[in-house]
């Protein structure tokens, strides 16, 4: 796993969150918010489909990983030297939500061509007076890993809905490899599921 070795930590952070909703059953998105020494100041994972006890959302459809991530900053300031890290691109809610929290940078492991808003907010005057940069996808198995979850978990979670269709009608090979996955209920760790992949 010479990937997996070489992301840098709060990669392998929001990695384990994004495991984490896998296994629990709910859309596989971790997330954290870290400084620019790589310090995490808070962290966040999809609760859409789960129940928490540590007060971040859950049982909501606005439960996503980087909303609970940024909800655990402060609002007494903003966060222009901060980085929101997430596994998948972010969707329109996430993104006008590190806008909004004031977050510089959003750097993102996976493309998501379904839901993901990169390149697709129409800017307000509010977004051109605080632009958010915008870096990813990662490369190699970093890069493949939680689109290959995320088609996984829809898989079984609704393997009709709009997310199978857009993919067997786009990308059947991503399907194909993506159902080659451990099961959330396997028993299996982040590393097998790495290993799966080519």
């Amino acid at each position: 796993m010479r990937q997996w070795d070489e992301l840098e930590p709060v990669w392998r952070e929001v990695f384990h969150l994004m495991w984490e909703a896998y296994l629990t059953g709910t859309i596989p998105v971790g997330a954290v918010v870290a400084d620019r020494t790589g310090e995490v100041l808070s962290r966040g994972r999809n609760r859409i489909f789960d129940a928490n006890e540590d007060g971040q959302l859950s049982r909501s459809r606005l439960a996503h990983a980087e909303i609970n991530a940024l909800v655990g900053l402060p609002s007494d300031r903003t966060y222009e030297s901060f980085t929101l890290y997430t596994a998948l691109e972010p969707c329109h809610l996430c993104l006008s939500a590190a806008i909004a929290v004031r977050v510089g940078t959003v750097q993102y492991a996976a493309a998501d061509p379904y839901g993901g808003a990169v390149g697709k907010l129409v800017p307000s005057a509010d977004h051109r007076a605080h632009p958010v940069v915008i870096e990813g996808p990662l490369t190699g198995a970093a890069a493949r890993l939680p689109e290959l979850l995320h088609i996984a978990h829809f898989l079984w979670r609704l393997p009709n809905g709009g997310v199978m269709s857009f993919y067997r009608e786009r990308r059947p090979e991503l399907v194909a490899l993506a159902a080659t996955l451990p099961a959330p209920d396997a028993g299996a760790s982040l590393a097998d599921a790495f290993s799966v992949l080519p």
